[in-house]
């Protein structure tokens, strides 16, 4: 009753036990923590625990020296030499690691390759933790699935390689170089040769023809001229991985209209050579080989070489792009300062310019050609039908444009800096009764984007009279009237991303949200049909395995195996595919075994021979070890294959073990979470003063990086989304005035809070250089302390994404081809080839596609040229000015007819020399161009007046202005005033505060009011017309004093022997405020002078030497001819605790070998040698090794062979049991041994026997059981060697033992050794321990068993040991 109603108990986690060791010892391993639901059990029908049972932790991340295999190749390496039986593979087969061609889901399954052929096997379910996927990412296996980490072999870290290939780098470590190669001969043609080091490695051979054939292909050496790739006219067709060091160079076979090699991350360790083969082309990495009709190759080539042997000079660059304006109207904007490579201008991290002078900030004004200002759009009713009364006014923020005069509402947060005009104003009601009454409007007639409302109107002297309306004022009648005009909220939607499977039908999706103005809002405000956000797709068909009909049997009796054939098609076509195209995990087996019927007995039987009948069921179940669980995460099946076996391990019906419980063959499996959570950046600080949160937003996302429900990931792993931070302290409340928060309930019904409002981030860097990109920014609702609320309004929530525009992309421009240099025997002919945009501004090489460059020189001339003396020209030089005229050189040499160069005087009589030197124009140098001013923005009063000003290059205009110096740059605009204005209201400036800080920049305000011609004042709406004067301006420009600030030395960093020890240091400026000095805290850059020492060493006096071992001498070999052992002793020593490494150890024994022993193979042949000798123990040749045996019976005519047992008689004996139970159906104590038992001691055939040696026949290799030369019979009968009964019990009760311990002997019991039972009722318990090795000695522990024979006579009762010894190698 109690189990029936007890209530359930639901598990709950245990408490994490520590991590475990590494799962590598370098480059990156895994250590796993884990728990389980234990506190309590779950009881009672109660839940399981919910979560994570594992975690993960990065260790040993340093990397593996050069020496050391790829992780993934020692795990294919230990599997060298085991064939697994499968057809053709020899028996020392090499396996190496298959990477490319297999499936995304797969690459942490260990799949190798048979060396030397393309055959691959799944050799393990999953690879050790911390084995990278693959070549081509940093991502690496945690419990067969691939998780995200960085090139520093961290879990979920950011960090990657940059284009030097330098983990976690910022470029500046290497350079680009790039060029063309299209000049060629018959045969291979070296196109560069890449040095070590270099990365990013993209060699490509374009086509001439358009197709793949076109005789020209690459190939690769390496410095020692072996080559690796395309090789001794050899060309490769298909996609191939080559391997150079630990770098992977991936080849994309010659069948490509593209043909490419490519590296990407890793570094070359050695330098290699591209050739083109011309065919047509070859790779050293580059050669090109070329045969065939010799058409040009047309190849490009481009890496990155390490500068770190140069000195590297970097600058800060004041004309970065121009940031986002500061204000909608009337602001300023900045030029972003970048750190910049002065060899190549290419952007780095600002950590390399520290040290050197920042500069100043160039700034203008943006945005003058509008203004804001508060707008009153509509007013309402007077409250007074006739008197003094008061109407309300409906007022927003409005951007007035000067150009033409057209206005339009914003946020009223842009005018938040101008104080906001009452929303009331006094009326006078109309006391005429002549006037209209009005019924309450209508409803509008919609709630958005524009609808009218209604109302009825009755003249009060017409309802006095006849009901004539023409007694009122039609003009003053209002009955229809406007209202919700803005815009409504609608669906906008996002691309299409790509098809989410690369074969037959799958999905694919796009964002979906409701758009209201700037904002999105919940999907609830747009009503109308949500477009859809899912689509299918369809691909190409999906290839699947095909297999054939089995074949024949290999045997026609007796077990065999058969093949069928298994193939990769697509279904609708049958076409064959590579297997690649397949699922490498479910390939159906290519062979299977068969058994078409037993074999006859090859030993007849003799007559009156007993055949034995049936001994019961000979079969059995059999079961193949489980597949991997058909999902990668979340719960799957798995399946293994079960089958019936008889006892010759042939295949048999499944009817024929019916007697059994069948194992199962499929069961569910569960892996780990689907999801991994995925974290982006972290936001600025929600404040700019006091305690605020800075947030980040964590995604949980697949396996492919796409984002799933959070259901999908771990909820207890989840990371934080926020953190405090701390800026400096605020100023009191008393001392800075709140502006009142604008009025914004003329929309929704949504709860608000006036003291909350959005905060916005810097916006983010542009997601492109040119054509067009977006960046974004983070948005969070905050209150007055900073910290996060909920109750902002959605409709006024600031974009967190625009798009940014940055001018279109830079393109490759030629110009005609120039002379050619010689004028027989192949000369060069070249032409201009730069990167412009289509303004005509010029950029880099690297800043256009380098592929795609087109050639800048190419033969010419090429017939041969006559035998006589002749000028050879070399090509001419580039103009040495970039822009405005300058001058090409050349080199001129007088040659004769094989080109070798001679005397300038043979050439004079032939004709004049060639010049040396020609003028030339590198194009127009840019330069300031201002068009005319244009009219002054204000008819009268204080205006603005603008006029173009551009850079022209040449006919160009440059749009970033890049070209020209940008401290000569013409002013834009100016202020203008035609004349002053005839208005009733002015702006009226009050006094100048004082500044906010007595240097480095401050600024001060003063009072701005509206008044009229009495000088009144009045709104500031009077003044909307007239340019309001500034009401702030910059003081104190110049620098402030700075000082540096020094903290406490810290203590030494080491306990002994030299260290360091270190300080902060900081450099503050001091601004003097009412005679009190205030320090502000400043970037360590803009300190003059050198900054005091951070760090000092220390020495606090000689360390101890660590603890180490050391190992002595080897001793002798054991053993003085054939296999022995030697020992040598290894001691722990140094150190304060002698505390050494276990695993560190050195071995203290090792096997060795003498040249192999002429030994005699028995005791006779020592008795032929020696004659008659005394008894004694000699080495014999046994099948091949030297083994101890004791020779008996050395003086008589047939000696014969023995073992010592050197273990003793204790663990050599056999017993048969002298007790009967008077009740012989029972089992007292549970079959233990007991003298005091209900029994008799009558046993006749009962005896003990215990043995120091044992008869062997080397022959055979079998113990000779029943001799008793050397044993011992303690009491009763003697009992062979390896026998045990009795006659105790009918039930399961053995009784009787024997024991055989070999240890010391060379031998051990064959595993098919047998014990005959003999009797009724017999039951045998053989126990075999296992082979342990200590020191490096093989030891065997005792081999114990047990017999129980109950037969009423003794008299044949016995057990034979058959095929017993076999040869253990020791």
């Amino acid at each position: 009753f109690e189990e029936h109603n007890a209530l359930p108990v639901d598990g709950a986690w245990g408490v994490w036990s520590p991590f475990g060791t590494c799962s590598r010892t370098c480059g990156g391993g895994i250590k796993i923590a884990m728990r389980e639901c234990n506190q309590p059990l779950p009881r009672n029908g109660g839940m399981y625990c919910v979560g994570r049972r594992m975690k993960f932790r990065s260790c040993n991340s340093e990397p593996c020296s050069k020496q050391k295999k790829d992780f993934r190749e020692e795990q294919c390496a230990a599997f060298d030499g085991r064939h697994f039986n499968i057809n053709g593979l020899p028996p020392n087969v090499r396996w190496v690691p298959k990477y490319s061609g297999i499936l995304m889901k797969d690459r942490c399954k260990l799949f190798c390759r048979v060396a030397g052929s393309t055959a691959y096997y799944q050799l393990r379910d999953r690879v050790i933790d911390g084995t990278p996927c693959g070549p081509d990412t940093n991502d690496i296996c945690v419990q067969g699935l691939c998780r995200q980490a960085g090139c520093d072999h961290v879990l979920n870290s950011k960090a990657r390689r940059d284009k030097c290939g330098v983990c976690g780098g910022d470029n500046s470590s290497c350079k680009s170089v790039g060029g063309t190669f299209n000049t060629t001969h018959y045969g291979y043609n070296e196109v560069v040769r890449i040095p070590s080091g270099a990365t990013n490695i993209d060699v490509r051979q374009h086509s001439y023809s358009g197709k793949p054939a076109d005789d020209n292909y690459l190939a690769i050496s390496n410095s020692r001229g072996e080559f690796l790739l395309n090789g001794e006219y050899v060309v490769s067709m298909f996609k191939r991985e080559i391997k150079v060091g630990e770098a992977v160079i991936e080849y994309s076979g010659s069948d490509h209209v593209v043909e490419r090699i490519n590296c990407t991350d890793q570094r070359l360790r050695e330098d290699c050579l591209c050739f083109v083969l011309l065919y047509h082309i070859a790779c050293v990495l580059s050669q090109v080989l070329s045969v065939g009709s010799l058409f040009n190759p047309h190849v490009r080539y481009s890496f990155n070489i390490p500068i770190e042997d140069e000195p590297q000079l970097f600058f800060w660059d004041a004309y970065g792009p121009w940031q986002e304006c500061s204000r909608l109207c009337q602001g300023e904007r900045k030029r972003k300062i970048l750190c910049s490579r002065e060899s190549d201008r290419v952007v780095v991290s600002d950590q390399r310019c520290h040290g050197s002078t920042r500069p100043a900030v160039i700034t203008e004004l943006c945005n003058t050609e509008c203004e804001l200002r508060w707008h009153v759009a509509r007013k309402g009713e007077c409250t007074a039908q006739c008197g003094p009364g008061y109407r309300t006014l409906e007022i927003y923020c409005t951007k007035f444009s000067h150009a033409d005069g057209e206005m339009h509402k914003v946020d009223d947060r842009y005018c938040s800096g101008q104080r906001k005009p009452d929303d009331k104003e006094g009326c006078h009601g109309d006391c005429n009764p002549g006037g209209w009454d009005y019924t309450p409007w209508s409803e509008c007639s919609k709630s958005c984007g524009g609808g009218t409302r209604r109302r009825g109107a009755m003249c009060r002297k017409a309802s006095e009279g006849s009901g004539d309306e023409s007694k009122c004022n039609q003009r003053d009648k209002l009955t229809v009237q406007s209202c919700n005009d803005f815009l409504c909220p609608q669906w906008k939607t996002g691309d299409w991303s790509e098809c989410l499977v690369t074969c037959g039908k799958g999905y694919k999706h796009r964002q979906t949200w409701c758009q209201f103005g700037e904002d999105r809002l919940d999907d609830r405000f747009c009503g109308s049909l949500k477009p859809e956000s899912v689509q299918t797709c369809q691909q190409q068909e999906c290839a699947s395995w095909q297999v054939g009909p089995w074949g024949q049997c290999t045997t026609s009796c007796g077990p065999g195996y058969q093949m069928r054939a298994v193939k990769c098609v697509v279904s609708s076509y049958g076409a064959v595919m590579d297997d690649t195209e397949c699922n490498a995990a479910t390939r159906p087996t290519e062979s299977q075994d068969c058994e078409l019927a037993q074999c006859p007995s090859s030993h007849p039987v003799t007559p009156g021979t007993k055949v034995p009948s049936d001994q019961g069921h000979k079969t059995q179940w059999r079961f193949g070890s489980w597949t991997q669980c058909s999902a990668s995460c979340g719960k799957g099946t798995r399946m293994r294959y079960v089958s019936c076996r008889d006892n010759q391990g042939g295949v048999a019906e499944e009817s024929a073990c019916a007697h059994l419980p069948k194992p199962p063959a499929r069961e569910v499996c569960l892996v780990v979470a689907c999801g991994q959570w995925k974290v982006l950046e972290w936001s600025s600080c929600s404040v700019t003063c006091g305690q605020g949160k800075t947030t980040r937003e964590v995604l949980c996302v697949n396996f492919s990086d796409q984002e799933v429900n959070t259901n999908e990931c771990d909820a207890e792993d989840r990371p934080a989304t926020e953190q405090d931070c701390a800026m400096s302290q605020c100023l009191s409340s008393s001392s800075v005035s709140r502006p009142s928060s604008p009025d914004t309930s003329t929309r929704g019904n949504l709860p608000t809070d006036q003291s909350h409002q959005w905060r916005t981030g810097p916006w983010g860097a542009c997601s492109s250089t040119c054509a067009g990109g977006f960046q974004r920014r983070v948005v969070v609702c905050q209150d007055e302390n900073g910290y996060p609320a909920n109750n902002c309004e959605d409709r006024n929530r600031p974009n967190e994404q625009r798009t940014c525009e940055s001018g279109p992309c830079p393109q490759w421009v030629y110009g005609n081809w120039g002379e050619c240099t010689k004028t027989c025997g192949g000369g060069i002919k070249t032409r201009q080839v730069v990167c412009h945009r289509p303004n005509g501004e010029q950029f880099s090489d690297l800043s256009c596609e380098i592929h795609d460059k087109p050639p800048d020189q190419e033969q010419c001339n090429t017939h041969l040229c006559p035998s006589s003396p002749h000028w050879s020209t070399d090509q001419w030089s580039s103009c040495s000015a970039s822009c405005g005229r300058g001058f090409k050189s050349r080199r001129v040499s007088c040659v004769n007819g094989s080109g070798r160069s001679i005397p300038e005087e043979s050439c004079h009589r032939l004709s004049s020399k060639p010049s040396k030197q020609k003028r030339c124009k590198g194009g127009q140098c840019p330069k300031w161009k201002t068009g005319s001013w244009g009219e002054c923005s204000a008819s009268c009063g204080d205006g603005l007046q603008r006029r173009e000003v551009f850079c022209q290059v040449g006919e160009r205009r440059s749009p970033l202005e890049t070209g020209c110096p940008h401290r000569s740059r013409p002013p834009s605009s100016q202020s203008c005033r035609v004349a002053d204005c005839p208005s009733r209201y002015r702006w009226r400036e009050g006094d100048w505060q004082m500044c906010s800080k007595s240097c480095g920049s401050g600024h001060r305000r003063r009072a701005l009011r509206c008044v009229d011609y009495n000088q009144q004042e009045v709104h500031e709406m009077y003044c909307v017309n007239q340019i309001r004067p500034p009401d702030i301006e910059n003081c104190n420009t110049h620098a402030c004093e700075i000082i540096w600030i020094t903290g406490e030395w810290t203590k030494c960093s080491v306990s002994c022997g030299q260290g360091y020890r270190q300080r902060l240091i900081s450099c503050s400026e001091v601004h003097v405020e009412n005679d009190n000095y205030e320090y502000g805290h400043q970037s360590l850059s803009n300190c003059p002078g050198t900054p005091p020492e951070s760090y000092m060493p220390c020495d606090l006096g000689p360390c101890s030497p660590p603890p180490e071992w050391r190992a002595g001498t080897w001793g002798p070999c054991s053993a003085s001819c054939g296999d022995g052992v030697m020992e040598r002793t290894v001691q722990c020593v140094g150190g304060e605790s002698n505390r050494c490494s276990g695993d560190a150890m050195p071995s203290t024994t090792k096997v060795c070998s003498n040249p192999s022993c002429h030994l005699p193979s028995s005791c006779l042949d020592i008795q032929s040698t020696n004659g008659p000798i005394q008894d004694s123990e000699h080495f014999l040749s046994v099948q091949g090794k030297a083994l101890k045996i004791y020779c008996a019976g050395m003086q008589t005519d047939t000696p014969q062979e023995y073992i010592t047992l050197a273990t003793g008689e204790k663990e050599n004996f056999s017993e048969i049991f002298g007790f009967r139970l008077n009740d012989p159906t029972q089992c007292p104590a549970n079959g233990s041994r007991r003298e005091d038992c209900d029994c008799r001691r009558d046993y006749t055939a009962a005896g003990i026997t215990t043995f120091s040696k044992v008869r062997i026949d080397l022959r055979r290799m079998h113990i000779i059981s029943s001799d008793w030369t050397f044993a011992s019979t303690r009491e009763g009968k003697s009992v062979p060697f390896a026998t045990a009964g009795d006659c105790y019990s009918l039930a399961t009760c053995p009784q009787g033992q024997f024991r055989i311990n070999l240890s010391g002997t060379g031998l051990k019991v064959a595993e098919n050794a047998a014990w005959i039972s003999q009797g009724n009722y017999a039951v045998a318990k053989i126990q075999k321990s296992e082979v342990i090795v200590v020191n490096g000695l093989y030891l065997y522990s005792t081999l114990l068993g047990y017999y129980n024979p109950y037969i009423r006579k003794w008299g044949h009762s016995k057990s034979e040991l058959r095929y017993i010894l076999i040869l253990y190698s020791i």
